[in-house]
C-alpha cells in the first residue's frame, strides 16, 4: 500500500492526483472536527487514523488501518469535551481545568468498557475489542469496523418505523447476545436504537458499552447513565437496583419506537401517570401475543417484568412473532426448498413451460410494471451505447464463464444471466431458458399489489397480496393450489431487499417454484421486482437463478413515469405520473392546488389533510364539505349518491356534483378518507364528467397518499 496515494475515508489506494477518491466519494480537503487527530497519524505504532466516525461528548472515534492486520478498525479516543482540548502540536489531550481527578476517574471508565468488550471477544451481534492502550495523555482502544448504519438512522430512511416482524429481525439476535452478556454479571445499561448497528452484510451489531457495569459483586451505588424513553425507573436512582431487567426495559423500548415510530414516555413520569398507549391504540398491526411481550418488558415497575433477557425472548417466540400463516388457495404442509446440486433436468411437461412463459407475458401485461418504464433498450457487455457503468463489484464481460452480463440503462441496472437465457423483446428485461421451463425478469415497482411503495416496509406488509394476485394472473393454466414457503430481509449488490419464495400447482400436477426478490432502488420511493421461476426439482436451474438474481445490482435511479409530490409545508406525499403538459403545482395555507391545461382534459384538483374532532368520521367530514351545495348555489345538483371507493388501503367516501357557470357545466367530486386521525379531502373541478372518474392524475393521489414521514 502506497501510504502517500491512500483515501483516508476507504483506505484504498487512489488512482489519481484528484483530492477526491473515485472508490468512495471522499475528499482530503474535507475539515475534520477541530479537536480530532490528524488524517495519517499513527497510533501505538499501529493504527493509521483516517475520517472521523463520530464525535460524542466523551470522545472522538477515527476509521483506521491495522497495518499489521491489513484490516479496517474503529479507533476510539478518549476525550471528554468538558474537561479537554488537543494541543496546540494536534496529538496532545491536555486539561482545560483543575479536575484531573474527574479526568483520570473518566478515563479509567473509558478502559473499562474496552476490557469489558474484549470479555466478549467473540460473542455474535457484540462489537469485539481488540487492542487498548495510553497514549497522548489519554486513552484509546481499538473495535471492529462495523460497515453500516445505526438503526436509529434506518428508522429514519425507512419514514420512522418498521414493521413488527423486521423489527424482531433486527432485535433478537441482539437479545440472544445479551443473554450471553448477562450471564457474565453484565448490564449494558444503554440499549436503544443509536446503539444497534445494521452492517452492510444485513447482521445487526450491539454497540457501545460505555454504560455498562457488572449487576452483581454487592455493589451499592452505580453511576446515573440513561437515555430518556429507554431507561427504567430503577435507572434514575444511584441505588437503585440494576440487572438484566433494566436491559430488558430498554430493549422492549426499542421494539416499541421500531414499530410504533413513537418515542415512549420516560419511565419516571410513567411511575406517576402512565400515558404510554399500545402500539395496537396507534394504528400498528402485530399479534395480540408480541404486544403483550412488549408492554410486559416495559412494566414500569422491576418486579412486573421479564425478570431475563432469555424470558422475554422466549415470550417474543411463543406468542408467533412472524404472524399468521398465509392464505392459499389450498393449504399444504410447510416444506423449505432443497438445498444442494443436482445434474440439469430434462425440460418438464407442457404445462410448467406454459407457466414460465405466461409468467413473462402476465407480468408484462398485467402487473402494469414495465408499461411505467420509458428510455433506451439494453446493451450486453460487447455494446457501446453508453449505457452506465456497472457498479462497484460488477465486472463486465466473462468474468464468470458461461454467464452473461446485462445492462439496462432504463432501469438502470445490471446483473449476470444463466447461461443460454435469452430475452423475449428487446429492452424487455423479461428472459426465457431454451427449454422454456424457467424464466427470469425485472421490473421497477411504484404500486405494488395496489398499494403504493415507499420503502420495503410496503412490501413486506402486502407479502400476501402479491403472491395472491401473482398467482391469480396464471389461473388459465388451472392453478388449483399455492403456497408461500419463506420471506425474509436479505442484501443483494449492497441493498436491502425483501425476499418471497412461493410455489403453484396446476391440475395436472406439474409445480413451479418462485423467488421474488425486491431489492430497493435510487429513486427515493418504489424497489426492483427480480422474480425468477423454475420447475419443482430442477435444481441446477434454480441455482443458477439464485446465482443470477444474487448478482442483481443497481446503477442508479430508474427511469419512470412517476414521480413523488412532497412539500414541507404539507403534512402528505403522494406518487403520481407525469402529464403532457406537466401539472401546475401550487401550495398556499397548506392547501394544494393542482391544474392541467391538457387539451380536452383540463381540470383542478385541491388536496387537505384536516384535523379530526373526537369520533369524526369520513362520511361526517364529507357531509361537511359539501353542507348547502345544492341550495346556496342555483343550480347545483347531486349525481347519484353516496359512495364508497378502496384505494391503495384507504376508503374513500365520494359524492358527485353538477352546475352551470356562466353556461358552461361544471363538475365536481368531493373525496375524503381518515388515515391516521387526519382527514383528507380531495376536491376535482372539470368541464367533463368523465374526467370525474377517469382522471389519473386523482387516481394516483387516491392510491398512493400517506402521511409525510
Amino acid at each position: 500500500m502506497d501510504l502517500e496515494r491512500i483515501c483516508y475515508g476507504c483506505f484504498q489506494e487512489k488512482p489519481g492526483d484528484s483530492p477526491v477518491c473515485l472508490h468512495c466519494g471522499f475528499s482530503a480537503e474535507e475539515e475534520q472536527s477541530l479537536l480530532a487527530l490528524p488524517m495519517g497519524t499513527v497510533l501505538h505504532g499501529r493504527y493509521l487514523t483516517g475520517r472521523v466516525l463520530g464525535v460524542g461528548g466523551f470522545g472522538i472515534t477515527y476509521l483506521s488501518w491495522d497495518l499489521v492486520l491489513e484490516i479496517k478498525v474503529a479507533v476510539k479516543e478518549y476525550l471528554p469535551s468538558g474537561l479537554a482540548t488537543r494541543h496546540a502540536d494536534r496529538y496532545q489531550v491536555v486539561l482545560t481545568g483543575r479536575r484531573r481527578e474527574d479526568y483520570e476517574n473518566g478515563m479509567e471508565r473509558f478502559l473499562e468498557e474496552a476490557r469489558i468488550l474484549a470479555r466478549l471477544q467473540g460473542t455474535p451481534n457484540i462489537v469485539s475489542v481488540q487492542d487498548h492502550f495510553r497514549e497522548n495523555s489519554t486513552a484509546y482502544f481499538v473495535m471492529e469496523y462495523v460497515d453500516g448504519m445505526s438503526l436509529k438512522a434506518y428508522l429514519a430512511s425507512q419514514g420512522g418505523r418498521i414493521p413488527c416482524g423486521q423489527a424482531l429481525t433486527i432485535l433478537q439476535p441482539i437479545m440472544e447476545a445479551l443473554t450471553r452478556v448477562h450471564a457474565l454479571g453484565l448490564t449494558h445499561r444503554d440499549i436503544s436504537p443509536d446503539n444497534v448497528s445494521i452492517t452492510s452484510g444485513g447482521e445487526s451489531k450491539l454497540l457501545d458499552f460505555g454504560a455498562a457495569r457488572f449487576s452483581s459483586g454487592g455493589e451499592t451505588s452505580v453511576s446515573v447513565i440513561l437515555k430518556h424513553g429507554f431507561a427504567p425507573e430503577e435507572q434514575y436512582s444511584s441505588h437503585g437496583s440494576q440487572g438484566p431487567w433494566t436491559d430488558v426495559y430498554a430493549m422492549g423500548a426499542t421494539l416499541y419506537r421500531c414499530i410504533t415510530g413513537e418515542l415512549p414516555p420516560d419511565s419516571i413520569a410513567r411511575a406517576h401517570s402512565d400515558t404510554l398507549k399500545k402500539p395496537s391504540e396507534l394504528g400498528v398491526s402485530l399479534p395480540e401475543g408480541v404486544e403483550a411481550a412488549i408492554l410486559k418488558a416495559m412494566a414500569v415497575k422491576a418486579e412486573n417484568r421479564y425478570p431475563s433477557m432469555e424470558a422475554f425472548l422466549q415470550a417474543l417466540r411463543g406468542a408467533d412473532a412472524a404472524g399468521p400463516p398465509p392464505k392459499a388457495v389450498k393449504r399444504r404442509g410447510s416444506r423449505r426448498p432443497e438445498a444442494g446440486r443436482a445434474e440439469r433436468r430434462p425440460a418438464r411437461k407442457s404445462p410448467a413451460r406454459k407457466i414460465a412463459a405466461l409468467i413473462v407475458c402476465a407480468a408484462a401485461a398485467g402487473l402494469g410494471v414495465w408499461g411505467l418504464v420509458t428510455g433506451n433498450a439494453p446493451r450486453t457487455d460487447g455494446g457501446q451505447s453508453g449505457a452506465p457503468a456497472p457498479a462497484s463489484g460488477v465486472e463486465p464481460g466473462g468474468t464468470q464463464p458461461g454467464r452473461n452480463d446485462y445492462f439496462n440503462e432504463s432501469l438502470n441496472f445490471s446483473m449476470r444471466l444463466p447461461p443460454d437465457f435469452q430475452e423475449t423483446d428487446p429492452g424487455s428485461a423479461a428472459f426465457l431458458s431454451p427449454d422454456g421451463s424457467g424464466s427470469l425478469q425485472i421490473g421497477y415497482y411504484t404500486y405494488w399489489s395496489g398499494f403504493p411503495v415507499y420503502s420495503l416496509a410496503d412490501v413486506e406488509e402486502n407479502a400476501e397480496n402479491y403472491v395472491r394476485y401473482f398467482v391469480g394472473l396464471l389461473q388459465s393454466t388451472d392453478v388449483t393450489e399455492y403456497e408461500i414457503l419463506s420471506r425474509e430481509y436479505r442484501q443483494i449488490g449492497g441493498e436491502n431487499s425483501y425476499q418471497v419464495q412461493f410455489e403453484a400447482t396446476e391440475s395436472g400436477g406439474s409445480t413451479m417454484c418462485f423467488l421474488a426478490a425486491f431489492p430497493e432502488g435510487q429513486n427515493g420511493f418504489g424497489c426492483y421486482n427480480v422474480i425468477a421461476s423454475y420447475p419443482e426439482g430442477d435444481e441446477a436451474l434454480r441455482e443458477e437463478l439464485l446465482s443470477s438474481v444474487e448478482s442483481f445490482r443497481c446503477l442508479g435511479p430508474a427511469a419512470t413515469r412517476y414521480r413523488l409530490f412532497s412539500d414541507e409545508s404539507l403534512s402528505f406525499r403522494f406518487l403520481y405520473a407525469q402529464e403532457d403538459p406537466p401539472l401546475r403545482f401550487g401550495v398556499e395555507n397548506g392547501v394544494l392546488t393542482a391544474a392541467s391545461t391538457a387539451e380536452g382534459g383540463a381540470f383542478t384538483l385541491t388536496l387537505s389533510a384536516l384535523p379530526l374532532a373526537g369520533g369524526q368520521t369520513a362520511d361526517d367530514v364529507l357531509a361537511l364539505a359539501t353542507d348547502g351545495l345544492d341550495t346556496s348555489y342555483p343550480g347545483v345538483r347531486q349525481l347519484g349518491g353516496q359512495r364508497t371507493q378502496e384505494s391503495g388501503g384507504m376508503q374513500w367516501s365520494i359524492r358527485t356534483y353538477s352546475h352551470e357557470s356562466e353556461g358552461v357545466a361544471v363538475y365536481l367530486s368531493y373525496s375524503v378518507s381518515v388515515w391516521q386521525e387526519k382527514a383528507y379531502l380531495l376536491i376535482l373541478s372539470s368541464d367533463q364528467e368523465t374526467q370525474l372518474e377517469e382522471n389519473g392524475f386523482r387516481a394516483d393521489i387516491m392510491g398512493s397518499l400517506r402521511p409525510a414521514p
